[in-house]
């Protein structure tokens, strides 16, 4: 039997009884708040003169096991800058916490000077090893970042993502059972050494967008889903990062910047040469950038949202000079290079196919 889930309360509906609760009778002001690609809605509560965050999940939880909780008291316990949590109300799905403002990293870089850039990504790569430092933390506390791993299978299941939303349903190409193979077959062998990398906590998400200037510091947010993964994953999220097109030479100065601050941090733990971390950074950049691209077709041919379509271009350059430098992945690499060409060149975001289609010599 089908739920009815017209007969579910509301996300306003359950943050209306829980300020009912949690703030009593104090005049208190509502403001709503743009969101992100999840099913999580945000809004700002004022009370005179303070604000507060309120984040409302589609669905109750348990706050004895939810990732989120996990996560932050992990992180602050390392002294890692993430909104406090004020209040929890797992029934209603309810979690009120610090308000750090509106102020992305994202925002900060259209008008900043070039030495305030440097200034916040290299408290940016600061970050990425502190987090990484939480490791044996994680594991003494098994927390669900070291219950979680990008293992075989869910490094493969995001490259699935990507061919089952960009190749198939956004580009709507066809391609022949040999073609398909051959790629997939690639996208694997890819995934397979990354999964056989030598793990820490990662954020699993760390750019431009989930890092948030306030107070004179970069904070952390959109940390639910920190899992153990190799040194090189929040590297290259956060210098591939289509969201912010950062140039190539700024990237490789970052690079080298994050290398010496790993190296010095963890030794040879992970990496026994800067050519073995160089190796391993090409593959993972190709593999996040290639998520991402799954992740923004997914949004806009399933859910309609328009939101992410320019940043798949970037997103597919990134992922093109990444693939150039591995030298045994000829037919993805292709396929990378043809869908680059067809979004610089299409005039339309989702070109309409007539019939099966492959992809073009």
């Amino acid at each position: 039997m089908n739920a009815d889930h017209s007969s579910l309360p509301r996300p306003t509906d359950k943050l209306a009884a829980f300020l009912s609760d949690y703030f009593l009778d104090a005049p208190i002001v509502v403001e709503p708040l743009l969101g992100d690609a999840s099913t999580r809605m945000y809004f700002r509560i004022r009370r005179a003169d303070e604000t507060f965050i309120a984040a409302v999940y589609a669905e109750r939880f348990d706050a004895k096991a939810f990732a989120y909780l996990e996560v932050t008291e992990l992180f602050q316990s390392a002294g890692i800058p993430v909104p406090q949590v004020l209040a929890v109300d797992d029934r209603r799905g309810v979690v009120l916490q610090q308000d750090i403002g509106d102020c992305r990293l994202q925002d900060a870089l259209a008008e900043q000077p070039e030495l305030a850039r440097q200034v916040d990504y290299d408290q940016a790569l600061r970050l990425i090893v502190d987090i990484q430092k939480t490791t044996p933390a994680a594991q003494a506390q098994a927390s669900v970042a070291w219950r979680q791993a990008f293992d075989d299978e869910k490094l493969f299941w995001e490259m699935s993502y990507f061919f089952r939303n960009y190749v198939e349903r956004y580009c709507q190409w066809r391609l022949s059972a040999e073609e398909e193979t051959l790629i997939l077959g690639e996208l694997f062998a890819l995934t397979y050494r990354l999964a056989r990398a030598p793990r820490v906590v990662c954020h699993r998400d760390y750019h431009a967008r989930n890092l948030m200037r306030h107070a004179g510091k970069l904070w952390v947010i959109d940390h639910q889903d920190a899992r153990l993964g190799p040194a090189t994953y929040d590297l290259a999220s956060l210098l591939g990062d289509p969201y912010a097109a950062l140039d190539a030479d700024f990237q490789t100065a970052l690079k080298e910047r994050f290398w010496r601050l790993h190296a010095a941090a963890f030794g040879t733990r992970c990496y026994a040469s800067r050519a073995q971390f160089e190796r391993e950074y090409q593959l993972m950049l190709a593999q996040r950038l290639i998520k991402a691209i799954g992740t923004y077709a997914y949004q806009f041919a399933a859910l309609n949202n328009p939101v992410y379509l320019g940043y798949i271009p970037v997103a597919l350059q990134g992922a093109a000079r990444a693939l150039d430098n591995i030298a045994d992945l000829p037919h993805a690499t292709r396929l990378i290079h043809r869908a680059l060409e067809r979004e610089t060149t299409s005039a339309a975001p989702l070109a309409s196919v007539a019939g099966a289609t492959s992809i073009p010599a």
